[in-house]
């Protein structure tokens, strides 16, 4: 398999040699996902992808699943469809900024709350997960023959991979996840420097409010024309939130219960009845 995934890589660049410059990058691929989220739940995602790049405009289809990432850099929007429910959820990228960063905020708010203990560590490690550190980070990319490995501050690995050189056309990827708060800045200015388009590896990212975490392997790379309707959202689709991804919930104090009145309770300071006298 892993020679089959080798050959059509091959003819994918030939073909891109003979016709002239191509129009964008089609890639196969299979994706193992470990998705973190901000308060700390996991899920583990196993699935086969189809990846159309056109520039810095991005579609990735989950062909087991269905659902698909729109990243359009040219109108600065995100979209996240699922076509077997019928929705779809959309932002800007400002939208997502904002959003992450009133999380993030919240973090940092409960990281004070608890200075000088086991707990503020652990929500120190939770930021270094989402990129955030006190100071800008150093970041190193160093390579071994086709091998690729980035690191932030000498001990955190965020990617390693091997390259194929022949495969060219794939750097608006990293460009368009990196628009969406994927990479900080610094580590989106090294994944410009790999030199070819990563076929294989393991690389950790932000997407949304999610850590992520995924190992692939590409079966199929070629470049070629990708239409303008792979980056289309689809029609008849349902407007919905993005679940686990928005602004916090307003904290607003808690209504008070209404007063009953007891008519029994009432009825023991009350004088009875001359009746009821003997």
């Amino acid at each position: 398999m892993k020679a089959v995934g080798c050959i059509l890589l091959l003819i994918g660049s030939a073909q891109a040699d003979r016709n002239g410059p191509p129009g964008g990058l089609v890639v196969e691929r299979t994706v193992k996902v470990s998705l973190l989220d901000w308060l700390g739940a996991q899920r583990d995602v196993q699935r086969k992808e189809t990846i159309h790049i056109k520039g810095a405009n991005v579609s990735v289809t989950d062909r087991t699943f269905g659902e698909r990432l729109i990243i359009r850099s040219d109108l600065k929007k995100v979209w996240k469809v699922d076509p077997l429910r019928g929705e779809y959820s959309e932002y800007t990228f400002d939208e997502v900024a904002s959003i992450r960063k009133a999380a993030l905020d919240e973090i940092r708010a409960a990281q004070a709350r608890v200075k000088g203990t086991a707990d503020e560590l652990e929500l120190a490690k939770i930021l270094e997960g989402f990129d955030q550190f006190k100071e800008p980070p150093k970041v190193a990319l160093a390579a071994a023959g086709n091998g690729r490995k980035l690191t932030i501050n000498d001990d955190l690995v965020r990617a390693a991979v091997d390259i194929n050189p022949a495969v060219q056309g794939g750097g608006g990827y990293f460009e368009a996840l990196a628009a969406v708060g994927a990479f900080p800045p610094e580590v989106a200015a090294k994944l410009r420097e790999l030199g070819g388009f990563p076929v294989k590896g393991r690389v950790r990212y932000v997407l949304f409010l999610d850590r992520v975490v995924e190992q692939f392997d590409v079966t199929a790379a070629a470049a070629q024309d990708v239409a303008a309707s792979e980056f289309e959202l689809p029609k008849d689709l349902k407007r919905v939130p993005l679940k686990g991804f928005g602004p916090p919930a307003e904290r607003r104090p808690a209504k008070p219960g209404q007063v009953r009145r007891d008519f029994k309770e009432d009825d023991v300071d009350r004088p009875q009845d001359k009746k009821d006298k003997p």
